[in-house]
């Protein structure tokens, strides 16, 4: 599979990824703030500064850093999705 392929998988996936957590229905909802949270969760562990300070009883938002780590997460992940995705169809035509 071409790079360019690779690349245009990847940023669907990425711009996918975005719609659902900027308008994400009641649906997926969970799993939304699950791919926001949990790769924060082991960093705000083990001291850094991943969340801003929140309201009593409130769910701590992720600081500008921690947005900057979601993205870059999920961007290596959505990589190695898109990755793997063109290695396989490339062994089944017979181009990788």
């Amino acid at each position: 599979m071409t790079k360019r392929i690779r690349l245009a998988m990847w940023g669907s996936f990425l711009l996918l990824h975005l719609l659902a957590v900027a308008y994400p229905s009641d649906a997926i909802a969970p799993a939304v703030a699950g791919s926001i949270y949990v790769p924060l969760a082991a960093l705000n562990h083990f001291g850094m500064s991943v969340f801003v300070e929140s309201e009593s009883g409130g769910w701590p938002a992720p600081s500008v850093f921690g947005w900057g780590i979601v993205a870059a997460t999920w961007a290596m992940l959505w990589w190695g999705v898109a990755s793997f995705i063109g290695y396989v169809a490339g062994r089944r035509t017979g181009h990788g």
